[in-house]
């Protein structure tokens, strides 16, 4: 029988994935596991996509997404981000996961290497796993919020290395870049000659401080970044982001999605204008719930004593497990005996070993009644 390819036979398995299968078979499980907002989808965005698909918007769209959206996409850009980009350097992706892919698909060569933030979310490894590339870790300091180790980024960087990937704010630390430290990174990356490609998914979930672009303070020339609708609209299942890249990049992402995706769906887009054009009191309600759930699962940790790195965005906190040590055994254990399902932190990479992710997409009382389970259990076992 023909074998399949070697780059998905050897590409390594989602630890988020792993531990939500499992607590799938376990009853009455406090999910604290899946970063995917439990609100649903502001209604007028809905009401949105009903009116477009009456109304026809069911063929396909361009490779690089509708005008309409590109140019609502460019305000919001300028206006909340302080990018000041044409509409043409806007591609719509289906969803940030697409916008990244595609985006490493055509900044990277079969055996280029690409630095990825650890611990960093467990889907960057596998994309560049499957373009026939090497990852390689570069430390975030837990000490400092999170932010990178500039040493051991510098370490890091070899002749094979092509891309340099930011996180910020961070999946799975809820660590928010300063400017400084993204311009630390990025005065590495400009003098090894490195694209950078920043994630700011979570550019709107910020509890304290302030979100910064790196291409704000880099050489917007060398640097594609990557946003979706996903989490600040409460939009996962609609698949739809979008990369901004320099005007001479964007035609290859466009070009780039063809053979995938195609591009985004057209409803989804149609529901993102009107994202964008409508009120936005709901993100600000939606981030203020994430912050309240914060404070709560902080309260609770510092109640019982469990270390943590205090988030400043995203929706993400990690806990220290038990002598700060196999974080896969302790979320097992967490799991099967008293029903709270987490992800281990060695499953974002080795430097999130001894820790485990509290995701605060869940209702407050799931919040209150899963952290304090988790708790006791870190002290029972570090006793």
């Amino acid at each position: 029988m023909p074998q399949l390819a070697s780059t998905v036979r050897g590409a390594p398995h989602s630890g988020i994935r792993e531990m939500m299968v499992l607590a799938r078979a376990i009853p009455d499980v406090l999910n604290l596991g899946v970063g995917d907002p439990d609100f649903v989808t502001p209604a007028h965005i809905r009401e949105a996509a009903d009116r477009a698909a009456r109304d026809g918007f069911t063929k396909y769209p361009p490779s690089e997404g509708f005008a309409p959206l590109r140019d609502l996409l460019a305000a919001k850009l300028a206006e909340r981000n302080g990018l000041d980009v044409a509409p043409e350097q806007v591609v719509v992706t289906s969803g940030g996961t697409g916008g990244l892919f595609t985006s490493l698909l055509i900044t990277v060569d079969p055996g280029d290497e690409v630095l990825i933030p650890d611990p960093g979310w467990a889907n960057y490894p596998p994309m560049v796993h499957v373009l026939n590339a090497r990852p390689v870790g570069y430390r975030l300091d837990p000490a400092r919020g999170w932010a990178p180790d500039l040493d051991d980024l510098q370490a890091r960087i070899t002749p094979r290395s092509k891309v340099l990937l930011l996180c910020s704010p961070g999946n799975p630390t809820g660590g928010v870049h300063t400017a400084e430290e993204l311009r630390g990174a990025l005065e590495l990356a400009a003098e090894h000659d490195l694209w950078v490609l920043a994630d700011e998914c979570y550019d709107e979930m910020i509890f304290e401080g302030e979100h910064v672009s790196a291409a704000t303070i880099g050489d917007p020339e060398r640097i594609l970044t990557v946003f979706t609708f996903s989490k600040t609209y409460a939009m996962t299942g609609w698949r739809l982001g979008y990369v901004v890249a320099p005007t001479h990049v964007a035609p290859a992402l466009g070009k780039a999605q063809e053979p995938v995706v195609a591009s985004a769906s057209s409803i989804s887009m149609k529901a993102g204008e009107a994202a964008l054009a409508g009120p936005q009191d709901c993100v600000r309600e939606m981030c203020g719930a994430y912050r309240a759930r914060r404070d709560l699962a902080i309260e609770i940790l510092d109640r019982h004593g469990v270390e943590y790195v205090r988030p400043t965005g995203a929706f993400y906190l990690m806990a220290r497990t038990p002598g700060g040590r196999d974080s896969l055994g302790f979320a097992r254990r967490l799991l099967e005996e008293r029903h709270v399902s987490t992800v281990p932190g060695s499953a974002f990479g080795a430097s999130g070993e001894g820790w485990v992710r509290i995701s605060l997409c869940v209702a407050e009382d799931v919040v209150r009644e899963g952290v304090e389970r988790l708790a006791q259990a870190v002290v029972e076992g570090a006793s």
